[in-house]
């Protein structure tokens, strides 16, 4: 893969990063699972949740891969650009796995229940929303029963009481998180990390999702290429390799953020862990954005938490 970066040429090979980091999250992922509820002293499930965080951000970054593999853009005629396009809102749901891992792991016992019960207290203001709307119907009232028996059995099962899960506040999103100041009205480093996240260049993720202007002026031309001058339509293929360049390594970048995270609090032994974090961050370091993440917070990051080759 090939761009301009910072106006220099940055060639970057796909073989260097692809699939190893892929590996290494799932290794994580599986070391989370199964060695994470002794080192946390938390709650069991705070170790799960962590768990299919990393495996919503893995499968996300692969899914980029498997949708703009060569083999299907060169070989199979009802490919489009447009599919990589129509995708990229799903960095911005990466950046809420990071966000969400990060936050439960500052505290797992504390946070890592708050994350659960607000859930499912968000999931049962959905049904009581529903009950006042549709209750009374028998077509509603049996669904919506089947539902609270299903989310009370899975609330008893974590250990949990429901008037907790009741008197629970909300679990702030990512934008409430990083405004809410601290005494003397300043921010946290880590806050000020998560801001870089959504601002900048970052923020056209959002943008997108929420198919705001500013997010439709830097894609729109893709969706409407059939409306477009002929002559310039072969224009919006020709850029298509930075496009796809640009952010599946911003996706690499996120993806390589949860595992230096979650190995900086386990510090787990074994599968060369550490030696293979280094090298993921070698090979993508010569991306803008990825450097970027690295010095302000990364690189310091590793060396208080030991995280040697």
């Amino acid at each position: 893969m090939t761009t301009l970066n910072q106006d220099t040429e940055v060639v970057l090979s796909a073989e260097t990063f692809q699939r190893p980091l892929y590996q290494l999250a799932e290794t994580l992922a599986q070391k989370v699972m199964r060695e994470g509820p002794a080192l946390l002293r938390a709650p069991s499930f705070v170790a799960v949740d962590l768990h299919v965080l990393m495996r919503q951000a893995m499968h996300t970054y692969d899914l980029f891969f498997y949708v703009n593999a060569d083999e299907r853009r060169d070989g199979d005629c009802y490919w489009r650009p447009t599919y990589t396009i129509v995708m990229l809102p799903l960095v911005r749901g990466m950046i809420d796995c990071l966000y969400n891992s990060t936050v439960i792991l500052q505290s797992p016992r504390e946070n890592g229940s708050w994350f659960r019960r607000s859930g499912f207290r968000k999931a049962l203001e959905d049904l009581d929303e529903l009950e006042e709307k549709y209750g009374g119907r028998p077509e509603w009232d049996g669904w919506i029963q089947t539902n609270r028996d299903g989310l009370d059995t899975q609330i008893r099962g974590c250990g949990l009481k429901m008037a907790e899960v009741l008197s629970q506040s909300s679990w702030p999103t990512l934008g409430k998180y990083i405004s809410d100041k601290q005494p003397g009205g300043t921010l946290t480093p880590h806050q000020e990390f998560l801001k870089t996240l959504v601002h900048g260049r970052w923020r056209e993720y959002s943008a997108m999702s929420h198919g705001a202007f500013e997010g439709l002026m830097k894609v729109g031309a893709y969706y409407t290429t059939d409306s477009m001058p002929h002559e310039d339509r072969p224009k919006i293929d020709a850029i298509h390799p930075k496009i796809l360049y640009l952010h599946i390594t911003r996706a690499a970048a996120i993806l390589l953020c949860i595992i230096t995270e979650l190995q900086a609090h386990f510090r787990f032994d074994g599968a060369h862990i550490n030696e293979r974090i280094h090298k993921m961050w070698d090979a993508l370091l010569p991306v803008f954005e990825v450097k970027e993440l690295y010095n302000e917070r990364y690189s310091q990051l590793i060396k208080d938490r030991r995280i040697e080759p």
